[in-house]
């Protein structure tokens, strides 16, 4: 049996190679992401999406896109050490939030969100997430008011497994540049 990795090497191991990747190469590899995305999962009412920073998966053509065929779409706010929803309504409703990331200027209550889509630094073939080490999606997504829980991830960011806590919340689905994965397919 394969020992997993230590949270804290797969998060720096991870964030390493995903920073080696030049910026048009980022763009063009998720611009793949996106469109895997929305051809498997375009048709549902509303999502949850990140407002990407960095070398992240972009996902802001998908914001737009969703957006624009009147889908519903909730970006994260944080406050504290939670992250509450606001309604995405075009670029004007943004501002600069914590991390310096665009989130919403208000927050909204939640019922139901049909696809939420997760960041990561990395993912196990296991459908397990390492984020950035605060534990904001974890503490999110413990709420029964997710569909499909999703993940962007580029191929480098894929481990075969890696160490998890039992508050750490798996994905239903990870999207990649070369293929859709799906738990329990």
């Amino acid at each position: 049996m394969i020992k997993p990795m230590e949270k804290s090497q797969v998060r720096k191991d991870a964030l390493v190679a995903r920073d080696q990747i030049a910026s048009a190469q980022i763009s063009k590899l998720s611009e793949a992401i996106v469109d895997r995305f929305l051809e498997a999962y375009g048709d549902f009412d509303s999502y949850l999406l990140y407002y990407s920073f960095k070398s992240e998966v972009h996902t802001h053509k998908l914001i737009e896109v969703l957006y624009g065929l009147k889908k519903t779409v909730y970006l994260p706010v944080v406050i504290g050490d939670k992250l509450k929803l606001g309604y995405y309504e075009g670029a004007g409703s943004l501002s600069d939030g914590a991390f310096g990331i665009q989130e919403p200027v208000e927050c909204t209550e939640v019922k139901h969100i049909d696809i939420a889509v997760i960041p990561g630094v990395a993912f196990s073939k296991g459908f397990h997430r390492v984020g950035y080490g605060k534990g904001y999606y974890d503490r999110l997504l413990g709420s029964a008011c997710y569909g499909k829980k999703v993940g962007f991830a580029f191929e480098c960011q894929l481990y075969e497994t890696i160490d998890y806590d039992s508050h750490d919340i798996p994905v239903d689905v990870l999207v990649t540049e070369n293929k859709i994965y799906r738990r329990n397919s």
